[in-house]
């Protein structure tokens, strides 16, 4: 069986969105794709009820799949998501924090601590993140 799952890179200027999970591990929002939902759909709603932030989808980054225990295995679809407002209210019951990161702290803490594939995902978020119109 494979679980579906999106999320969301949120981009404000010069740093990244991440959530620290249940585990301990510094991530970003995403979550299972509700019935009838699409993954760009469950991306906005995985961010905004996780972190209190509202975000704009403006790409899609990638897929990450990995095995998980049991013989499942997991596809996330993430998006780059550009910041729109809202305060950070992490949703206590699934994460613990929301925290800003420079796109350098948010590289550091997935080689540390991140899950297979993530870096890559930054690191595109990075690139397409600095063609954007500066405000």
């Amino acid at each position: 069986m494979t679980e579906e799952s999106a999320g969301g890179l949120v981009v404000r200027g010069q740093e990244v969105l991440m959530i620290r999970d249940r585990f301990g591990r510094w991530t970003f929002p995403k979550g299972h794709l509700e019935p009838g939902e699409t993954a760009r759909q469950a991306a906005a709603r995985e961010v905004l009820e996780e972190t209190g932030v509202r975000a704009a989808i403006s790409a899609r980054l990638g897929r990450v799949e990995y095995a998980l225990p049991g013989g499942n295995s997991k596809k996330i679809t993430f998006y780059l998501m550009r910041f729109e407002g809202g305060e950070l209210a992490p949703l206590h019951a699934e994460i613990s924090e929301a925290r800003w990161f420079t796109f350098d702290a948010a590289q550091e803490q997935l080689r540390a601590y991140g899950y297979p594939g993530y870096r890559v995902m930054l690191r595109r978020a990075r690139e397409l993140s600095a063609r954007w119109p500066q405000a």
